[in-house]
């Protein structure tokens, strides 16, 4: 099952290149690897994209996507936006099929953006349009995943795709969804046939949070990223229905190994490769 997945984080928790985890991918039999604005991409240089997809190449391994942190909403939309595309320009080096980047990433705390969510959609829909177009020149089609508070839930990102008016793809995130009240099954239901790529993480759900390590969510509780298999996340659900919508992309592994081993690492596979296969 490994070539139908994809290091999204690196796989062991003190890796600090991508040029490790195309290593760790390839001893594995992971045939794909998603970049992130870190490491060597700190900074959008298309220098050490080339560098990076020559190294890639040589070992067989791809780039599934390329992701962006980032936040088009708020006071610094220009600066974010030249950002995101700098970083098209990277994925197209990268022969990345996919630039997935977030929107209002910065907001942590539902109250701190729904007082101003007609005003940041309207931002969010407005950069994202701008993006696409960029991208789409370059041969890079942007997905968009249920992150956040604003563009999440079913309500909310439906709306966005329908006011979008771009051909943009979707990113099952199997975490992300439950900062809105949700689960990964009612946003399947709703936007499987549009999937382009997939986020596998495991999340676990609590009422209170007194250590002050959890997420809160629209619906009152606390987001908690945990070891893959250990949460709350409906995986065999959720495959089914990617399964029934003809879904045959990567599964992007957005969580990393317990520890710094190859047991370790072949550990974290096995249980992605059965929660996939569920």
């Amino acid at each position: 099952m490994n070539e139908f997945l994809s290091f999204y984080t690196p796989p062991m928790p003190a890796m600090r290149s991508y040029r490790e985890t195309i290593d760790i991918a390839v001893e594995h039999g992971v045939t794909a690897v998603e970049g992130l604005n870190s490491f060597e991409f700190e900074t959008p240089d298309p220098a050490v994209a080339r560098e990076l997809r020559a190294y890639a190449d040589s070992r067989g391994v791809k780039f599934s996507c390329f992701s962006v942190f980032c936040c088009l909403v708020g006071e610094n939309t220009e600066e974010e936006i030249a950002k995101v595309k700098a970083y098209a320009d990277v994925a197209a080096i990268l022969g990345a099929p996919y630039l997935h980047h977030t929107i209002a990433c910065e907001y942590s705390d539902p109250n701190k953006i729904l007082p101003y969510s007609e005003e940041y959609f309207a931002q969010g829909i407005r950069a994202v349009r701008e993006i696409y177009d960029y991208a789409a020149e370059r041969g890079v089609k942007t997905i968009y995943e249920d992150q956040g508070y604003l563009f999440n839930g079913v309500k909310n990102f439906g709306r966005f795709l329908n006011e979008v008016d771009r051909e943009v793809g979707v990113v099952a995130d199997f975490g992300n969804i439950t900062m809105a009240g949700e689960d990964i099954v009612s946003f399947l239901k709703v936007f499987a046939p549009r999937v382009c790529h997939v986020h596998i993480k495991d999340v676990h759900m609590t009422a209170d949070n007194p250590d002050g390590s959890g997420l809160k969510t629209l619906d009152g509780r606390y987001m908690h990223e945990v070891p893959l298999g250990t949460g709350d996340v409906p995986f065999a659900e959720g495959m089914k229905l990617l399964r029934e919508a003809g879904y045959n992309g990567y599964y992007a592994l957005e969580t990393t190994a317990t520890d710094n081993t190859p047991e370790a690492v072949s550990a974290l596979l096995n249980c992605a490769s059965a929660l996939i296969g569920a």
